[in-house]
């Protein structure tokens, strides 16, 4: 059985991988109270634009924001998790993605705006 779960985790940590950067038409960004958290890919030009952005605007100064990076199989496992939480079709899913306040938001555009919300900008 662990090793049956163990191949589920990593398949879907290679799917993820696979699946690459995506962009969503989610409605835009929303109110958060619990916790910040960014999933994320070194080889993402959507994840760098992200990063770039909360670097240049000291984002992470002013919010906590946990981040991870989904080549580690938990941090993989912990997005599908999450994707799962707001019904998201497990099998096609894409970074970045932000988790708060027990909603997802995907893509570099949508994660943006929410940071500027945010933070007031």
């Amino acid at each position: 059985m662990f090793k049956k779960v163990l191949m589920m985790v990593l398949f879907g940590a290679l799917a993820l991988s696979v699946a690459g950067c995506t962009k969503s038409e989610n409605s835009g960004p929303i109110a958060t109270s619990g916790p910040i958290i960014l999933f994320y890919s070194t080889e993402c030009q959507h994840c760098q634009n992200v990063e770039k952005y909360l670097t240049d605007n000291k984002v992470t100064e002013k919010l906590t924001i946990e981040q991870k990076e989904i080549s580690d199989k938990v941090n993989a496992q912990a997005l599908l998790e999450k994707a799962k939480a707001c019904n998201l079709d497990t099998n096609n899913m894409g970074v970045p993605f932000l988790w708060a306040d027990n909603a997802c938001l995907i893509g570099d555009e949508d994660i943006i705006n929410f940071f500027k919300t945010k933070i007031g900008e």
